[in-house]
């Protein structure tokens, strides 16, 4: 356990730091959004494409891992969807903005720093796989879930279809994937010195991250919607990492390691993407946005103890 301790409570420890530094003003919220640009959009893609480049022919595909996570999740959608519909903070547009908070985790501020801090970078490959297609997956299925809950007329599947390829086309993770796969094909390897950059801002991934995550938070509150961010939290931190856990050991048989951390990253807390779509859409906004700040907090010892089933054997 006081390895579980090491791992967590480090991680959250930069998570209040950051949220003391906005709560005090000394970071304002244009620079964690600079921050949060740096980590998204260089250093988790520079890591991301160090390991594609330099690692060992892998035996796995990503197909399963994808249908056990991406299916966990979507179970967990539609169950959020029905959900809605008794929850009055919820129940707009057919719960798609109670869908996305159910299934959007934060894994690349939260998911990825504490998957690398606990398991380190042999973990790079699934968690890569996972975030280079989750945030545009995740947009797409719940525009087209509100839009068809409202009958909208101007919807259009191919305008939608159109902009998710664009978007995985700009999307710095997906094009750190492809990168790092094409250098490892060619057998040409990485020069000294990219390389020593690469990993320099490879380790600077986890701590900005963690501290922009706690930037972030400052923004979030707590205000009303008690029952519908408390189904949120249910929802995406308990039945989700429950269902993708099933799937991944009884139905897809994934390696052990792939396993864990598809179901680490199945319990993380609602991330800000969900607070984003709700927002846009006016939609649900105290109870995400609730989610996000509460499920955070809740998070640390939820990750503590699920770490701690994965180190004794009781999650594989």
């Amino acid at each position: 356990m006081n390895t579980i301790l090491i791992t967590v409570l480090p991680v959250f420890g930069m998570i209040m730091l950051g949220y003391g530094f906005a709560k005090f003003e000394i970071i304002d919220v244009a620079a964690g959004r600079g921050l949060s640009l740096f980590v998204f959009n260089v250093a988790i893609p520079a890591l991301l494409f160090k390991t594609m480049a330099t690692m060992d022919t892998q035996d796995a595909a990503p197909w399963s891992l994808w249908l056990a996570y991406f299916g966990g999740l979507g179970l967990t959608w539609i169950i959020a969807a029905l959900v809605s519909k008794s929850i009055p903070s919820l129940n707009f547009s057919g719960g798609a903005a109670a869908s996305m908070a159910s299934g959007f985790g934060n894994l690349a501020l939260l998911g990825t720093p504490l998957a690398l801090a606990h398991f380190g970078q042999s973990v790079a490959v699934p968690l890569g796989l996972i975030l280079s297609i989750h945030a545009p997956t995740l947009w797409f299925a719940a525009t087209l879930h509100r839009e068809l809950s409202r009958h909208s007329g101007q919807f259009s599947f191919s305008r939608t279809s159109r902009e998710l390829v664009l978007n995985l086309a700009k999307n710095a993770i997906v094009l750190a994937l492809l990168a790092g796969t094409l250098l490892r094909l060619t057998g040409l390897g990485l020069n000294p010195i990219p390389d020593k950059m690469l990993a320099m801002l490879a380790d600077a991934s986890v701590p900005t991250a963690l501290f922009a995550l706690g930037v972030s938070l400052a923004a979030y509150s707590l205000r009303g919607a008690w029952d519908g961010m408390l189904a949120l939290i249910g929802l995406k931190m308990i039945l989700m990492p429950l269902l993708v856990l099933l799937l991944s050991h009884y139905v897809f048989h994934l390696q052990p390691l792939w396993a864990k951390i598809a179901v680490l990253f199945a319990a993380m807390p609602t991330g800000a993407n969900a607070f984003l779509f709700a927002q846009r859409n006016d939609e649900a906004l105290p109870a995400v946005s609730g989610a996000i700040a509460a499920g955070t907090a809740f998070a640390a010892l939820t990750a503590s103890i699920l770490l701690y089933l994965m180190d004794i054997g009781m999650i594989w």
